[in-house]
């Protein structure tokens, strides 16, 4: 149920905050300045605040259960705030939503074991977000604007009054409070040993490549908006069915077979089917690392999920300093495909060692 709301709620954000930018801000003498301002906020500050929510689930395990929703009703707040005032009180509502989000959705795959599945549900939704309000806010202009994002903002705060109240309801129950009353014992934090900083650091690399090349491989042919949109949905396709088909047949697996097929793509691109096909199986492995690292450093579900959308920001400086690409786009996207599938790989491979190590 987290899941579902958080997904909704994720759609929300990424779009209101794409039309705020585009809609409110864009044209400012600032507007460079304001778009790094904002995904530094939006995407650094996620690291700290998950941090902070981690070590107060440690010390208010009373209310542990509770304080991924609190930070994300804030993130929400915020944000609605935001899109009136400035993007950086824009960007932090954005990081705060995304961490309480993150770590709902987390806590609720675990204890449903479905083993990542939920995650590329979660994050797979504020791609069409960011797609579908960044077009709506170069549409239009002047009062249309103001009044739109009053009313964006305002169904956004409703529907998080709908999820406090179906939360509400569903721990009322005996088994809900079951749950809750086990959800708010604290996880111990394992004693990190270097195969899992290796894993970690390499992850990090992948999702800091795959941002790059996200950025830096530009098709031809997509113009117009019916192209960005068949883009978006393959983007969006393809986080959903990394994390499910992960769960279903094992993160090795997917990695390879998605990751091969992604550097093909690329590599043909110049066809339109190629290239958006190329974007769907590329995308398969964002959940998979997500997984990865909240999966082995558990009690530490905030931080992890902050960690990789620093690599995101610092992927995106090479393609907004106006850095030129080191491969023509086809060769680099097929580059990164295979790189990414090398790293993950030996990822995993790393934190299997360690887990041999320690039984």
């Amino acid at each position: 149920m987290q899941t579902f709301f958080y997904s909704i709620l994720h759609f929300m954000t990424d779009g209101l905050c794409a039309f705020a930018l585009y809609a409110r801000f864009a044209g400012n003498e600032r507007w460079a300045l304001y778009i790094l301002l904002y995904d530094f906020c939006a995407f650094v500050l996620q690291m700290p605040f998950g941090a902070l929510v981690d070590v107060l689930k440690v010390r208010m395990p009373e209310k542990a259960a509770k304080l991924p929703f609190w930070c994300a009703l804030s993130g929400a707040v915020l944000t609605a705030a935001g899109a009136f005032l400035h993007p950086a009180v824009l960007g932090v509502g954005n990081a705060l939503f995304h961490v309480g989000g993150g770590i709902g959705t987390i806590t609720e795959d675990r204890e449903h074991r479905l083993e990542g599945a939920a995650l590329g549900i979660f994050v797979a939704p504020g791609a069409m977000g960011l797609y579908l309000g960044t077009v709506a806010g170069q549409l239009h202009d002047g009062a249309w604007n103001l009044r739109a994002l009053l009313v964006i903002a305002a169904v956004y705060l409703l529907l998080f009054l709908v999820f406090w109240m179906v939360s509400r309801k569903r721990e009322s129950g005996e088994q809900n409070v079951r749950l809750r009353d086990r959800d708010t014992v604290s996880v111990p934090v394992r004693k990190t040993a270097w195969p899992a900083v290796a894993a970690a650091a390499l992850c990090f690399l992948v999702v800091m490549l795959r941002s790059y090349a996200g950025f830096a491989v530009v098709f031809s042919w997509k113009t117009g908006f019916t192209a960005g949109f068949i883009c978006t949905l393959a983007v969006v396709l393809g986080k959903m069915a990394g994390g499910l088909l992960a769960a279903r047949f094992g993160a090795e697996r997917v990695m390879t077979v998605s990751l091969v097929l992604s550097a093909l793509g690329y590599l043909f691109s110049d066809v339109p089917a190629a290239g958006v096909a190329a974007l769907f199986f590329f995308n398969m492995t964002m959940p998979v690392t997500l997984y990865l690292i909240a999966d082995r450093f558990r009690g530490l579900e905030g931080f992890s999920f902050g960690l990789l959308t620093v690599a995101l920001f610092l992927g995106v400086l090479p393609t907004f300093f106006g850095t030129a690409a080191l491969l023509p786009g086809r060769w680099l996207g097929a580059a990164v495909s295979l790189l990414s599938l090398l790293m993950l790989l030996a990822s995993v491979r790393l934190l299997r060692r360690e887990k041999r190590w320690k039984s």
